[in-house]
């Protein structure tokens, strides 16, 4: 095996600095679009959103735990969260991950669709993760938020 030449490993290097994670994960698929390159195209994204739900995940349980456990609410003994529940998340947003091109594919068969509308599905999937994974956090957090500032006792 030869070597790679130094200009083109800056080459490489000025490329991946200028594309962002953000411009990759919503670029749209190149035409001819085909089943196996909507599914390849969701594939490829499926561990950086993971990683992304995830992490906030984290956040947002932590943030969780601090305001129900400090609250006062939660009786010796309890649970704060089923356990159970923790360990089945991860599963069933992989499910509906896939759910994702599944749909695309389902469009892209019956209708006439944009090359926009993978991002779109993506981004709209990825806003609903977020915004129920911060459901809890909210409530509970925002609530021992006012309890601190004496808006409720």
């Amino acid at each position: 095996m030869g070597t790679i030449p130094v200009r083109d490993v800056h080459s490489l290097n000025s490329a991946v600095q200028k594309m962002n994670v953000k411009t990759w994960l919503f670029k749209t698929q190149t035409a001819p679009v085909t089943w196996w390159k909507t599914i390849l195209w969701w594939e490829l994204r499926r561990i950086p959103v993971n990683v992304l739900i995830g992490a906030y995940g984290i956040l947002s349980l932590s943030i969780f735990y601090w305001g129900i456990l400090t609250s006062g609410h939660l009786q010796p003994g309890e649970d704060a969260v089923e356990p159970l529940a923790l360990l089945i998340a991860p599963f069933i947003v992989n499910i509906c991950y896939t759910l994702g091109w599944l749909t695309e594919i389902s469009a892209r068969a019956i209708f006439s669709v944009s090359p926009q509308f993978g991002p779109l599905l993506l981004k709209l999937g990825i806003i609903l993760s977020l915004f129920l994974v911060s459901i809890p956090a909210l409530l509970w957090g925002g609530y021992r938020l006012l309890q601190l500032s004496h808006f409720l006792s």
